[in-house]
């Protein structure tokens, strides 16, 4: 009778033993992108009590909670689970943990951190001025450096549509991001240029529109001359050099 008494004490007892925080364990981020990435994590253990909630947060300072807007909702329940964030910055460290919800609260996996790849650059090509028949300026204006150090910029054309940063024809107009201008020189008269502003960061270069612009004719006399003579004889004649 004493040890079914006992028996009976030590079911009560560890039956009414409250429940503790599930346990969690965070993913490594992957398919990382310039605004997104991948993670999630496993619940290895519910605490003794259901898990109603869990997902992933993340911030870029460390130790992100649910107390945030960054996080996700990927169901319930014991095991893993894959979840994705959206709406990141390019070129930004991004920390990241798991989480877990049961009645006795809400635990947290190891934190994990991954960076955004950089995005190209946002640019316009500068309307074409001062055009003569062998030249002309324009340049450019970069409006968003896509997160990473703009190391060149310029403006390059060609008498084909679509020029790029390849040609010869080309300038190099220091590096950052704003405003810049180029000065187009060694073009030939009569002829249609396509002219594009082009700007240079670690995801590539990235390229303004495209404008057209045709320079015009020239006229141009190198040592020549012209003499006019009187009829019937050398006399009287007049010679104009250029």
């Amino acid at each position: 009778m004493t040890a079914v008494l006992i028996s009976l004490l030590i079911f009560l007892v560890h039956g009414c033993k409250p429940p503790v925080p599930p346990g969690i364990e965070t993913s490594a981020a992957s398919n990382i992108t310039t605004t997104s990435m991948s993670s999630g994590g496993t619940v290895t253990s519910d605490g003794g009590a259901p898990v109603t909630a869990r997902g992933i947060c993340w911030s870029t300072s460390g130790s992100p909670s649910i107390d945030l807007t960054t996080k996700t909702n990927d169901g319930s329940g014991l095991g893993s689970f894959t979840s994705s964030s959206n709406g990141l910055s390019p070129n930004t460290t991004y920390y990241i943990r798991a989480y877990a919800t049961n009645e006795a609260g809400t635990a947290y996996g190891t934190q994990v951190s991954a960076t955004t790849l950089a995005a190209s650059a946002s640019l316009t090509t500068s309307q074409v001025a001062d055009i003569t028949s062998f030249g002309a300026v324009t340049g450019g204006n970069i409006t968003n450096d896509g997160g990473a150090n703009i190391t060149s910029r310029g403006v390059c054309w060609n008498t084909s549509a679509n020029p790029t940063s390849d040609l010869a024809t080309r300038t190099q107009d220091g590096s950052g991001s704003g405003a810049f201008t180029s000065t187009l020189t060694g073009l030939a008269s009569r002829t249609t240029y396509y002219v594009r502003a082009y700007a240079v960061n670690s995801a590539g270069t990235a390229y303004g529109q495209q404008i057209a612009l045709e320079t015009p004719a020239s006229f141009s006399l190198s040592e020549t001359s012209v003499t006019v003579a009187s009829e019937g004889g050398s006399c009287n004649k007049v010679t104009v050099t250029a």
